[in-house]
């Protein structure tokens, strides 16, 4: 059996159309169709998704294509001296810089406290947040884009580690900033987690969480009420320790307060 049997006999044994299959997998109708037809060869990260939400044996489908994720992400090395920075010449100096971290984290702490945020009314601009990077075999990203009404790009950042990151909605907030939600492979627990993002009004992160386990589990919408965020998504469940034909997803709902904390 080909690959595109097999994706096709796997949806129809989960009783899904091939929309339900292309939303769960961030792509179009007209990609799975084509997959479907044997038209197409999926990427590596389409091609993980359907192994992952069908169920599919991977060594079947792919039994030389490294699936898996990349766990080692390039660190950075720190140059500077200790011992010149923290010499007697430079104490006022860290004094200062003390001084100011203290008076940000402050006003950090305001500013991310639940009480203070709401969602943004009055919106003039097109604010959108999608994927892109996503057709190469190593990772893809968020992107956040503000534009005027006139087209001009305002903002325009992109967020992610040194694997998958798949964006699935956006909230602009009362301080000027934005919750960014998606899935992940990069960072948190298991092979998905859901990606909350926090950032500020010129798209800088103010801190980020991941929400799941062992399994998968993707973000899908996001919405905020009395400073507090309701997420929805799908969480993978099996009734084997390991990923098997027994899994299956079902619809995930949960909330967090403004900082992003479980209750």
């Amino acid at each position: 059996m080909t690959l595109a049997e097999k994706v096709k006999v796997a949806r129809k044994n989960l009783n899904w159309t091939q929309s339900d299959l292309a939303i769960c997998c961030g792509v179009t109708l007209r990609t799975i169709q084509r997959i479907e037809k044997g038209k197409v060869e999926p990427s590596a990260y389409t091609l993980g998704k359907l192994v992952d939400l069908l169920a599919l044996e991977r060594e079947e489908v792919a039994p030389n294509w490294q699936l898996s994720a990349p766990t080692s992400p390039k660190k950075s090395k720190l140059v500077a001296s200790s011992s010149l920075f923290f010499s007697k010449k430079n104490h006022p100096k860290i004094l200062f810089m003390f001084a100011s971290i203290a008076l940000i984290s402050l006003a950090t702490f305001w500013l991310a406290s639940p009480n203070s945020v709401k969602a943004r009314e009055g919106i003039t601009e097109k604010v959108t947040l999608q994927t892109i990077n996503c057709e190469t075999e190593t990772s893809c990203d968020f992107q956040l884009t503000v534009l005027t009404n006139e087209g001009v790009i305002q903002l325009q950042k992109t967020y992610g580690g040194t694997s998958y990151d798949k964006a699935s909605a956006v909230l602009p907030i009362s301080d000027g900033g934005y919750f960014l939600l998606g899935s992940t492979s990069s960072f948190g627990a298991g092979n998905y987690d859901i990606l909350l993002i926090r950032t500020d009004e010129k798209g800088e992160i103010v801190w980020q969480k991941t929400y799941g386990g062992f399994f998968n589990e993707y973000g899908e919408k996001i919405s905020l009420s009395d400073g507090v965020l309701t997420i929805e998504g799908l969480q993978q469940k099996c009734t084997t320790a390991n990923v098997s034909n027994d899994c299956y997803l079902e619809k995930w709902k949960f909330s967090v307060d403004a900082n992003g904390n479980l209750p």
